[in-house]
């Protein structure tokens, strides 16, 4: 599971995808609308830069946001 970007990790943790299977189309949809509501909670709107600090907050609060009983992976 290491192996894996984060926010691909993320994307499998949240959906229980299986990463063999998982398209990129599937990925690209859910962590675009991740972002998107990442941006909303943030006052943020779609154009807006995001700096590294703010890109590092996001990927926090996509592993905060997993559901409890989500974070173990079964292959």
């Amino acid at each position: 599971m290491n192996d894996y970007q984060p926010y691909f990790r993320a994307f499998l943790l949240h959906t229980g995808a299986d990463p063999e299977q998982a398209s990129n189309t599937e990925y690209t949809l859910w962590i675009s609308r991740k972002w998107q509501e990442w941006r909303e909670l943030n006052g943020l709107d779609r154009g807006a830069k995001v700096t590294e600090e703010q890109r590092k907050r996001f990927e926090t609060w996509l592993f905060e946001a997993v559901q409890e009983g989500q974070l173990e992976m079964q292959f």
